[in-house]
């Protein structure tokens, strides 16, 4: 989302620019007011953030900035002065100064890419139309660019495990639909502490659970070495690992390690689910696991 940030006088909100909308800087009945500086015309200058492409299907896509200016005493982007009556692109960190006294602003891009786990159509769609109007995108896979997951209750999912150790936040859906009510009202953002949705798995204590962006869970498997046995578990849960800033490898019976590999400090063999009936291993496959899990015994 992009904000137009005060960077002079007093400490002030900054404004949230939602896309698609047109913003009039001036200093009477526009959308983004400044009084109390002479060198501002009524309708200054315009701000207008939309994205430049219809398939937003890169999580890297960040909705074009544009400023332009149509006033007497001149709008300047770090320093220099825009030729009135164009447009100019603007990038996160640039300086804008509106007149030429002390109205002067920083535009910073701050990222929202959500992913939804377990939604509905109509509430993919929901989310969607919240997210692009507040200059984000919404996702299907989680990456490290993914800066919240929403869910209407917490289920135990590869991208629950993924967005607790990469420190994001969970949220309700209904956080963003109030989270835009309310930019357009000019009001303060919602607590997002108050959209944490309910953990729905019995098996978990949910009041002991903590659903917020904590950064150090970024290292919970420093130091760890995850060994796999089955390359579908592999593809599945190595992300995870690897955000929590472990190793994971990969071991066959084509690339099979000695004894003493298994015994190394912080390696940890995960189950590779020979009970579970839907998981379909071939025989020989089998074999070559319960051997793996023979030498785990004797290391014991």
């Amino acid at each position: 989302m992009w904000k137009l940030v005060p960077a002079a006088g007093p400490a002030r909100e900054p404004y949230r620019l939602l896309t698609g909308v047109e913003y009039i800087v001036g200093r009477k009945n526009c959308g983004i007011l400044i009084e109390d500086d002479q060198s501002i015309s009524r309708n200054h200058a315009t701000l207008t953030a939309n994205f430049s492409v219809t398939n937003l299907s890169q999580t890297d896509e960040i909705p074009v900035l544009t400023v332009k200016d149509n006033s007497k005493y001149g709008t300047f982007v770090n320093e220099e002065k825009m030729q009135n009556g164009l447009s100019q692109i603007l990038k996160s960190g640039d300086r804008v100064t509106f007149g030429v006294f002390e109205s002067k602003f920083r535009v910073e891009y701050e990222p929202l890419v959500a992913c939804s786990s377990c939604l509905d159509v109509s509430g993919k769609t929901a989310l969607s139309h919240a997210i692009l109007q507040l200059g984000g995108l919404t996702v299907n896979n989680w990456t490290e660019r993914c800066t919240h997951l929403v869910m209407v209750s917490v289920k135990v999912t590869i991208k629950t495990i993924c967005a607790l150790i990469c420190g994001r936040p969970i949220v309700k859906p209904e956080y963003f639909t109030e989270f835009l009510k309310a930019v357009q009202s000019k009001k303060q953002p919602p607590e997002i502490e108050s959209f944490y949705p309910p953990v729905d798995e019995p098996a978990i204590e949910s009041k002991n659970i903590d659903l917020s962006g904590r950064q150090e869970r970024k290292q919970i498997f420093k130091g760890k070495t995850f060994v796999f046995l089955n390359a579908k578990q592999h593809k599945k849960l190595s992300a995870a690992v690897i955000f929590g800033g472990g190793d994971a490898r990969l071991i066959t019976e084509e690339n099979k390690e000695d004894d003493s590999f298994f015994s190394a400090p912080g390696t940890c063999v995960v189950d590779a689910g020979l009970t579970d009936s839907q998981t379909l291993i071939p025989d020989s496959q089998k074999k070559w696991i319960h051997s793996i899990m023979d030498i785990l015994q004797r290391l014991l």
